[in-house]
C-alpha cells in the first residue's frame, strides 16, 4: 500500500519520536508531537525537525491519520483511555519491568504487552512495530535499505493499519514482516531474542523459525 503525505502525531518527544520523525519527514510525510512537560518544550525539536513538524496537544495528536506511542510503558497507563477511541495506533513501546513495574498479565505471558496497551485505548485500533531496534541504528539502517540493502521490520496487529504501517516501513527503506495479529507481537518483545536483533528478511524469518 503507498502511502503518501501522511499526517502522523507521536505521543511522546525523546529520541524514539525524533528519529522516527525525522525519517517520516524526509519521506514526505508531516508530524505533529506532543508531551508532558508542555509545548514550550518541545520547540528545540520542532525547530530541528523543520517546517513539516509542529508541537500539538494531546487531543491534536489523536486527530492525525496515525498515532505513534513513543513513551515508557507504564506512562501508556496515565493516558485518558478514551482518547485514541478512533484511531489508527501504533504502539513502538517496550514493557521493561525494573523501569515500568510489575504487570502480570504480560510477564506471564497470558497477553502481549500490546494487547494490555489495546485493552486500554477501547476502539483503537492498535499495531504493534518500531519497537525492536535501537534507535541510535535507525537512520544508518535506513539508508542502506534506501540503497538497496533492506533490514526487515516485524509488525503485528489490525489488518488495515498493518498496510499503512508497512508502507510507511517501505518508504523508510526497511522490509514489513508480518507476524500475524496482537497476540503474535508477543513473539518481539523485549524479552525475546528478536528484540535489538537486525537482520534482512531471510534471517529475520529464521530467527522467528527457531523460536
Amino acid at each position: 500500500m503507498e502511502v503518501l503525505g501522511m499526517k502522523i502525531g507521536f505521543v511522546g518527544a525523546g529520541h524514539v519520536t525524533q528519529v522516527l520523525a525525522g525519517l517520516f519527514i524526509k519521506a514526505g510525510h508531516s508530524v505533529v508531537l506532543t508531551n508532558k512537560h508542555g509545548l514550550a518544550k518541545l520547540q528545540p525539536v520542532i525547530e530541528k525537525l523543520g517546517p513539516q513538524a509542529q508541537a500539538g496537544s494531546l487531543a491534536q495528536v489523536a486527530q492525525q491519520e496515525l498515532v505513534i506511542l513513543a513513551v515508557p510503558f507504564k506512562a501508556v497507563f496515565d493516558l485518558d483511555s478514551k482518547l485514541f477511541a478512533d484511531s489508527a495506533l501504533v504502539d513502538a513501546t517496550n514493557y521493561l519491568p525494573r523501569r515500568d513495574g510489575a504487570y502480570e498479565e504480560v510477564q506471564t505471558h497470558q497477553l502481549a504487552s500490546s494487547q494490555l496497551v489495546a485493552k486500554h485505548f477501547p476502539g483503537a485500533r492498535v499495531v504493534k512495530a518500531f519497537n525492536t531496534l535501537p534507535v541510535a541504528n535507525l537512520n544508518d539502517l535506513s539508508q542502506k535499505g534506501l540503497a538497496g540493502n533492506p533490514t526487515a521490520l516485524p509488525l503485528a496487529g489490525d489488518a488495515g493499519v498493518k498496510l499503512q504501517v508497512a508502507g510507511l516501513m517501505r518508504q523508510l527503506g526497511f522490509t514489513p514482516y508480518d507476524v500475524g495479529d496482537l497476540a503474535a507481537s508477543q513473539k518481539f518483545q523485549a524479552d525475546t531474542p528478536l528484540f535489538l536483533f537486525a537482520s534482512n528478511e531471510a534471517g529475520l524469518k529464521r530467527k522467528f523459525a527457531s523460536l
